[in-house]
């Protein structure tokens, strides 16, 4: 039993592909300024016969699966119009490429679902029930007849016809044996959602339906295409997606935005577009989802899409520092003052760690003259430490730290920066109390832990003119980096620092004349004043 169905199948697939390969009728009309232009000869290509349009612009030819393309021939100019995947029964033609009329299309009713309902126009309830039913049966072979006649003459009627008419070719594809069948089962796909484009709604969101189910389909192994075949398919799938975005505005469908940046990735991989063209993308994308992240009914999906885009972006390798001063210098000198940019591209560089060129230095300098924060501080801080000029640097970080910032995550960044900026500068008090300010807002801070212990590391050389009170600072510093440790983010540094000062210890010998027990609570005096507990060399 289970032969015979695949038999059934298999003859199933050679009449569906059979019947593709026939001859078929087609009409239409050829329009010149927009009206039906007479005395255009219409031919087909490897197909007999021709036709001299009249005064209404109507054609009628009969071609084949091998005809390619239709040649309009007016006076002494001719024209070509490929038909090749288009399986359509109108074909109509613009001789000077003005859109054609609408409502002068041969024997199509543009009315709604309801509207056809009421005037009780069985043609259309007939063949839509009939469809319908076959569909939901999977009867697709008895379907598309049916179909075809809504689909061709009520366009307006519902969206419904367009999910089945993709899903309908769909499965013929994929059943399809060959990649010539393959490509014209997806070229009347795409058909499909063009003509659900021109008469329905939504326009941008059908538009990335279309760019994802296009991309989808030609993606796939079975599809059969080659390297230079797959590159020209994304390169269309592109731009279905850039006029979707350009269409749909900030109402894009982050998917489709990923989508967009994916090819994006490839196209770029096989220069097919510039390294500039890949930044813009990524900046005008990113504008976009920030927009939609400000827009609670949008914010989640941006949320989702805004990594993987960063991500794509990131493997493409185009964000260096080079490239930004390179994209960023033109559009700054021409629009200083504009205060939304110049944060986006202080975000860009700053997540690229490209702070140490004179853009961003200049970009600082401008934001916080026109609009001053703590942020604008930190950045001018920054830019003033790549300067050498610490003492502009400090007074930045203080401004930056002092201002009410409402993430306390961010303020602790500020504290640490000038907690290191100190101890370079033999500030180690100011350090440590710097790093202590960070970890009263974030108290697994682990870096600010660290920090404190490298500062009381670096203390103990000049803590005390007593040999044995310099070695207990020691005990401070390990207990901070074991503490680090205890942080996923520093427990290698943490335990291999912790270990290293502990090999500077005092040893049993100075504990015991110092009158003091292992396990035993100490306070280290001074500006440290810290309690601990003591410890020998092992």
């Amino acid at each position: 039993m289970k032969a015979i169905k695949i038999t059934l199948t298999a003859v199933l697939l050679v009449f569906i592909i059979t019947a593709s390969y026939a001859q078929r009728k087609i009409t239409g009309i050829v329009y010149m300024n927009g009206k039906p232009q007479a005395g255009i000869l219409v031919e087909a290509h490897k197909a007999k016969g021709s036709f001299f349009t009249g005064f209404d612009g109507k054609y009628e030819l009969t071609i084949t699966d091998k005809t390619k393309y239709l040649k309009f021939s007016f006076l002494d100019e001719s024209k070509k119009l490929s038909i090749e995947g288009n399986t359509a029964e109108i074909i109509n033609f613009s001789w000077d490429g003005q859109e054609i009329p609408e409502e002068t299309e041969p024997g199509v009713i543009l009315k709604t679902v309801e509207q056809l309902q009421k005037d009780r126009d069985t043609e259309f309830l007939n063949n839509y029930s009939l469809y319908r039913e076959f569909f939901k049966q999977n009867d697709f072979a008895s379907a598309l007849p049916h179909w075809r006649n809504v689909y061709r003459t009520y366009p307006k009627s519902t969206v419904q016809i367009y999910k089945d008419g993709v899903d309908l070719y769909e499965k013929q594809l994929n059943n399809a044996m060959d990649g010539h069948t393959k490509n014209q089962y997806l070229d009347t796909m795409m058909m499909v959602f063009d003509k659900r484009i021109k008469y329905m709604e939504n326009k941008g969101e059908v538009m990335g339906l279309k760019a994802a189910k296009y991309l989808g389909t030609i993606l796939q192994p079975s599809f059969g295409l080659n390297e230079d075949q797959l590159i020209k398919g994304v390169k269309k799938g592109y731009e279905f997606a850039e006029k979707s975005i350009k269409e749909s505005g900030n109402m894009a469908e982050p998917a489709v935005i990923v989508l967009f940046m994916q090819s994006t990735k490839k196209l770029y991989s096989a220069n097919e577009i510039s390294k500039s063209n890949v930044i813009d993308n990524y900046e005008n994308i990113m504008a976009l989802l920030e927009t939609q992240q400000a827009n609670p009914e949008t914010k989640e999906k941006a949320d989702q899409a805004i990594p993987l885009v960063e991500q794509i972006v990131e493997s493409c390798g185009v964000l260096d520092c080079n490239a930004l001063v390179e994209l960023y210098q033109p559009k700054f000198n021409e629009n200083p003052n504009d205060v939304v940019f110049l944060k986006k591209v202080l975000k860009t560089m700053k997540k690229e760690n490209c702070t140490d060129t004179e853009l961003f230095g200049q970009i600082s300098e401008k934001l916080y003259s026109l609009e001053p924060s703590a942020d604008a501080a930190f950045n001018m801080a920054n830019a003033y430490v790549k300067k050498n000029n610490y003492e502009k640097a400090f007074e930045y970080y203080e401004k930056a730290y002092s201002v009410n910032e409402t993430d306390p995550a961010t303020r602790a960044t500020y504290y640490y920066y000038a907690a290191m900026l100190g101890i370079q500068h033999d500030r180690i008090q100011f350090a440590r109390d710097m790093a202590r300010e960070a970890l009263k807002l974030k108290a697994d801070y682990c870096e600010a832990l660290m920090l404190i212990g490298e500062i009381y590391g670096q203390a103990s050389k000049s803590f005390s003119s007593d040999e044995f009170e310099k070695q207990t600072v020691f005990w401070i510093a390990a207990d901070y980096f074991e503490k680090a440790s205890r942080i996923a983010n520093c427990a290698n540094d943490g335990r291999s620092k912790a270990n290293f000062y502990s090999g500077y210890f005092p040893n049993k010998e100075e504990v015991f004349f110092r009158s003091l027990t292992e396990g035993q609570r100490y306070t280290i005096g001074g500006w440290i004043n810290e309690t601990t507990t003591v410890r020998v060399k092992k």
